[in-house]
């Protein structure tokens, strides 16, 4: 191999490690949407914008939560396929009869639905443990 060839070679692997920046920043941080942004700079990365688009959607900071096995949802827009973690309260609803009225008593059948719901909430993490004894306590009181 002679000098031409060698210095080619050199400035052809410089210019594909520049164009292929934004995707290896993206798998290096585990991006959760590294995968889309490889296609978006494979893609669009010869246009300027394209590829400027795509740098800065690796580079945007991504929310990791502390609990394990939690949504790794982004906080903003650019996490498109990403869901956002929300914090949600739980609401003992009424439970409605034919005319509409509400019941103050439940069959065994449907508080034991309604307390095997509970038990899969809190296990997924959606309630905690004080939301979870305070639904159960009214879900006892109404059979």
């Amino acid at each position: 191999m002679n000098d031409d060839t060698a210095s080619i070679l050199v400035v052809v692997t410089v210019c594909v490690a520049i164009y292929g920046l934004p995707s290896i920043i993206a798998f290096h941080r585990r991006h959760p949407n590294r995968w889309v942004n490889l296609a978006v700079n494979g893609l669009f990365g010869g246009t300027l914008v394209g590829w400027v688009v795509a740098l800065v959607w690796a580079l945007h900071a991504v929310h990791r939560p502390d609990t394990p096995g939690a949504s790794q949802g982004g906080e903003s827009g650019l996490n498109l396929l990403v869901n956002d973690t929300r914090r949600v309260a739980i609401v003992a609803a009424p439970y409605l009869e034919g005319g509409g009225l509400t019941r103050s008593t439940l069959s065994p059948a449907d508080a034991g639905r309604e307390l095997e719901r509970l038990a899969d909430l809190r296990t997924a993490g959606h309630i905690d443990e004080i939301e979870h004894r305070m639904l159960k306590a009214s879900i006892l009181r109404k059979m």
